[in-house]
């Protein structure tokens, strides 16, 4: 089964606990004391054009969230307290967190117009090149892969004069700075205390998905004229979910805006996760391929190596952590990586036939797995 809650564990695939059942079924109470509401935490992976797996999947639950509580204006972003993502999952963080400027304190875009800007438009352009580029770059070896000006048109287009100061619900957006060698995060609730890190939300997003080798690094200049050289924050978290997990821990939630319900600096079992990856793909490189093998004919396997490790640990560290509760009324984590089914694991396909392919890779494993999605529906409506 692919979708993992502490699937090394346990087959169950809605709830780590009988204890956990039987609190909310007396409407959030444990020992006659009433609980806070969980915190419900939303992240996705990097993964290029096949963003439209978690993408779909968040379509789909926005539409069983209409369905569920009679409301077709219920949009995902109010039923999650914290997003995070890295690259095109930071992409899609924005365009869930991005305000309508004629409806104020609601969203811009439906889940199902974030899909369409990845099925129907090819990901906004931002996988398009000429054929000059392609000569000019030798595929990719000698100059980054994509020009960087389509991209930043690209999502210029899509976010406008958008401020992360604006954004809906608070969130983190990774990036990596390569001068300093740190990690750098764009978060929405520094934005508004500081505008030193209010940026626009196209800055963010071209920041978070500058994956080395497809396009050049973003460069960034703060209000003290401190430059930020920043790359793909998958280079060091390809899922973002811990880092989710550790930002929220530091945020009072009971002060923010609708949330007076909610517990500040949350633990395990005040937090809900829903973590989407971008399709598992495990494919394997023997000893006879790799043993004679140079940097050149390292850096494909290399590359996906390390971003599957690194998102393989941070989903074993949370469900470990998920796994090992003791109160009776405990946290939730749910990983969602359906398989790739007949699509091309690489990036920046986006050929018609291949993101068609990721849809369906979505759509099987919703289909297969009704269950488990409807127990996410459930969590978040019952934390709403």
């Amino acid at each position: 089964m692919t979708v993992q809650i502490n699937s090394s564990k346990s087959e169950n695939p809605v709830l780590h606990s009988p204890q956990a059942v039987n609190s909310h079924r007396t409407g959030n109470q444990v020992d006659g004391r009433q609980m806070k509401k969980k915190v419900r935490i939303l992240s996705i992976d990097g993964g290029g054009i096949r963003g439209i797996i978690p993408a779909t999947i968040v379509w789909h639950l926005e539409e069983r969230l209409q369905a569920r509580t009679g409301n077709p204006d219920a949009r995902i972003s109010d039923y999650f307290d914290f997003m995070a993502g890295t690259s095109t999952g930071g992409i899609l963080v924005c365009t869930y967190l991005m305000p309508d400027p004629k409806r104020p304190g609601r969203p811009k875009l439906t889940a199902r117009e974030s899909l369409a800007m990845y099925l129907d438009q090819a990901g906004c352009g931002i996988f398009s090149r000429s054929l000059y580029r392609k000569l000019t770059s030798m595929m990719g070896l000698l100059n980054e892969k994509y020009c960087s000006q389509a991209l930043e048109k690209a999502l210029k287009r899509c976010f406008g004069a958008t401020r992360l100061r604006s954004f809906l619900k608070p969130c983190l957006v990774t990036a990596y700075n390569i001068t300093s060698r740190r990690a750098f995060f764009f978060t929405s609730l520094d934005a508004k205390r500081d505008p030193g890190q209010d940026f626009n939300a196209w800055e963010a997003a071209r920041a978070t998905a500058s994956a080395p080798s497809f396009f050049s690094p973003s460069v960034l200049q703060q209000e003290n004229g401190t430059l930020l050289p920043l790359v793909d924050g998958g280079v060091f978290a390809n899922n973002p979910a811990l880092c989710a997990f550790t930002e929220t821990q530091k945020t009072c939630f009971s002060q923010l805006p609708h949330s007076a319900n909610k517990p500040d600096h949350p633990a395990v079992e005040d937090m809900m996760i829903v973590s989407l990856g971008t399709g598992a793909d495990k494919a394997s490189y023997t000893y006879e391929e790799v043993k004679s093998k140079g940097m050149a004919g390292w850096v494909k396997p290399i590359i996906e190596i390390l971003m599957s490790a690194s998102t393989d640990t941070a989903d074993y560290q949370l469900e470990e952590m998920f796994a090992n509760q003791r109160s009776a009324n405990c946290g939730h984590y749910y990983r969602v990586n359906p398989p790739l089914g007949k699509a091309d694991p690489v990036m920046d396909n986006i050929q018609p036939r291949n993101r068609w392919a990721l849809h369906q890779a979505a759509l099987d494993y919703i289909k297969s797995n009704q269950e488990t999605m409807e127990a996410i529906v459930d969590q978040l409506i019952l934390n709403h």
